[in-house]
């Protein structure tokens, strides 16, 4: 294995503890992995990679209804997560992968529909989703 993997894999995200982790691994005859000694810490790890399964798969599914994120998130955490898919979206696009559909903006939404003839054409129609619209279906032509 790779230094660079056996860091990842064995590493310690807090210096501060290293004596410690030294001594715990020493009693139990064996290293402890970043993810617990991270846990021992603070009770979680997050360096394990869910956050970038949790985009691909959102990104991946290319049939579902686009994301829209016109509007900021609620929260540093939502901001964060969007700023990461963004992210990987561009470096899959750049890959020639096909991705989801993503509004960051209103101009992106708007030349989405543009690119559909099928959208509704009320205006303040909420019921269809698009494409396909499902113009009729609601109860509303």
């Amino acid at each position: 294995m790779s230094e660079k993997g056996e860091s990842w894999i064995y590493g310690n995200p807090y210096q501060e503890y290293e004596e410690l982790f030294k001594r715990i691994e020493a009693a139990l005859g064996f290293e402890l992995f970043t993810w617990q000694k991270s846990f021992i810490v603070s009770g979680h790890f997050r360096r394990y990679g869910e956050t970038t399964a949790m985009i691909l798969k959102e990104l991946l599914d290319t049939e579902a209804t686009p994301l829209d994120y016109t509007r900021r998130g609620v929260s540093h955490r939502e901001d964060f997560y969007r700023r990461e898919l963004r992210e990987i979206q561009e470096r899959l696009k750049d890959a020639g992968i096909k991705t989801r559909v993503v509004f960051w903006s209103a101009a992106d939404k708007q030349r989405y529909r543009e690119s559909y003839k099928g959208t509704c054409e009320k205006r303040d129609c909420r019921r269809c989703t698009f494409p396909p619209c499902g113009k009729g279906e609601g109860g509303h032509d």
